[in-house]
């Protein structure tokens, strides 16, 4: 089984099959029928067409996956029962003259008892449902495990004492001088993004209250500079309870967080694990 890419020369029409058959250029939409071809369902799983196939031997259009899972059990289309037996079906349809032909595999001579009719119809889309649920439900476990990685090397880092190294603000870097609190508050797309950054961020510390955290600092991010002492000593009350405060010393890991903070929002990222990919780390700026 293969995908061939039909080469046909621009002078000729393209037939599918010597039969009485439509063309791929009688088939193909004008630019005033894409809208409601967009619109148009596959009869095997009644959704929209995903990579619109047409059976050549009757020109009826169904979804690649669907018409290839109903090929295995049958080579009779769904729709007006006209054999495609030892044929080819024609998908990834870009122009008159782009698309690919998908050989069908001889189908089995003796073939097992399979289900006919509305039972065969429903066995293919609930085979489809599984199968896009299954792609979510991996999806979502990649993301969590994605997620989980993420969180691991940012606890990594601030165990280890590493901060995000500084980059000048210019048009090559595309960093930004840090907003002023009163530019951060009326700049929705800033808060997005230091919204979505602090909820995975105060991940780095069990047993906090996420939701809470972001919103506070949000709110401390909207009235005075992040990096200020007044800040970094609210922002301790969560995050350096652990660590006995000295009179004069530091609060080790709320001057971390607010650095981080500080050199995340100046970037011009907003995919996180794109920022991850880039930032550079290194010791402490203010005791090297």
């Amino acid at each position: 089984m293969g995908s061939i890419r039909a080469a046909s020369p621009p002078s000729k029409r393209i037939k599918l099959e010597s039969s009485p058959s439509p063309s791929i250029q009688e088939r193909s939409p004008a630019p005033s029928d894409v809208a409601s071809l967009e619109q148009e369902h596959c009869s095997i799983c009644l959704q929209s067409l995903v990579d619109r196939t047409i059976i050549p031997t009757c020109a009826h259009e169904f979804c690649f996956e669907c018409i290839l899972l109903w090929s295995e059990q049958s080579r009779k289309c769904p729709l007006c029962s006209r054999s495609f037996e030892s044929s080819y079906l024609i998908h990834h349809i870009r122009s008159q003259y782009d698309y690919q032909k998908h050989y069908l595999l001889p189908s089995r001579s003796s073939p097992q008892l399979l289900p006919t009719g509305e039972s065969r119809v429903r066995a293919l889309r609930n085979t489809r449902r599984e199968r896009q649920w299954g792609r979510r439900e991996r999806r979502r476990r990649d993301e969590v495990e994605q997620l989980d990685r993420a969180i691991a090397r940012r606890r990594w880092v601030y165990r280890h004492d590493l901060y995000a190294k500084h980059v000048a603000s210019n048009s090559f870097t595309r960093y930004r001088p840090f907003p002023s609190p009163t530019v951060f508050a009326a700049s929705p797309d800033l808060i997005s993004r230091m919204t979505a950054f602090l909820r995975r961020e105060l991940r780095v510390w069990p047993d906090l209250d996420v939701e809470f955290l972001t919103t506070f600092t949000i709110s401390l991010m909207k009235s005075i500079d992040i990096r200020s002492e007044s800040a970094v000593k609210l922002l301790a009350e969560f995050l350096d309870l652990d660590v006995p405060y000295v009179e004069g010393g530091r609060h080790v890991d709320a001057e971390h967080f607010a650095h981080e903070i500080y050199c995340y929002l100046r970037s011009p990222y907003r995919d996180l694990n794109v920022y991850d990919a880039v930032v550079q780390v290194g010791g402490n700026p203010s005791i090297l």
